[in-house]
């Protein structure tokens, strides 16, 4: 692995993502800009869905099957990889979830829905436990037609309710991204399939803007913490596998 391939991925990841908040700058307001009862809203649900608490499963399966198809058969190394892997994601998340509770930025919908008229006050909202946030939002969305705030919106909008900074959704796809990016660089795969995760985990970033979950900021600093955290984890796999490779097959 190489320098120049770790400021390729970094740039590949990050680049696009702050060109969010360069739009940010020009008053361009992420949210509401969609019609979310429409099949674009949709497809946005799905790209988060990819980093929920079941997508997020297959995607760490499907990438891993694409990586060590035909590569590894050592049960060590195998370990070695999982670990990285899985360290570089809880890193990720230990951070995120210290982030938010210091930060306690409130979501771009909570202040929508206060303008609405439909909450009263965000920091009486985020001053309530969460269990009552939900019951809460659900309250404050039991009269919002489905034309404008579809079901599978205020279902998931019900399942976030701690704070926005930085994005939870971001920092994971980052992660993955940023480690699996590496990982198709140090096993020589097709540049496609790096500009596809790539895409991939971009796409994840601007659908929390989308649908109203996270503010431009929320990504970018979600997008340059998962890409250290992935690129962490490769890069200590890389020298923990160059030292397996090189140990005798009797001292294995």
């Amino acid at each position: 692995m190489t320098l120049r391939l770790l400021l390729y991925v970094a740039v590949l990841l990050i680049l696009p993502v702050a060109l969010a908040s360069l739009a940010w700058q020009w008053e361009w307001h992420w949210f509401p800009l969609l019609d979310l009862d429409e099949l674009p809203a949709l497809l946005a649900y799905a790209m988060t869905l990819t980093v929920g608490k079941l997508g997020i499963g297959f995607t760490l399966l499907g990438l891993s099957v694409l990586i060590l198809h035909r590569w590894r058969s050592q049960p060590r190394q195998l370990l070695v990889f999982f670990f990285c892997l899985f360290a570089a994601l809880g890193g990720a998340f230990v951070t995120k979830t210290a982030a938010k509770l210091y930060f306690k930025e409130p979501r771009p919908y909570v202040l929508w829905l206060v303008q609405q008229g439909k909450l009263a006050d965000s920091n009486r909202f985020y001053a309530s436990p969460e269990a009552e946030r939900e019951q809460q939002l659900q309250q404050s969305l039991s009269n919002v037609s489905e034309a404008q705030i579809p079901g599978w919106l205020k279902h998931h909008w019900q399942q976030e309710v701690n704070y926005s900074f930085p994005s939870g959704h971001s920092i994971a796809a980052m992660t993955i991204a940023g480690f699996f990016c590496l990982m198709l660089g140090y096993r020589h795969k097709p540049l496609w399939m790096m500009l596809t995760l790539a895409g991939w985990a971009v796409a994840v970033c601007y659908s929390r803007l989308l649908l109203g979950l996270h503010w431009p900021v929320d990504i970018l600093a979600s997008s340059v913490l998962g890409v250290l955290f992935g690129s962490a984890g490769a890069w200590a796999f890389v020298v923990l596998d160059k030292r397996l490779s090189s140990q005798p097959e009797n001292a294995r």
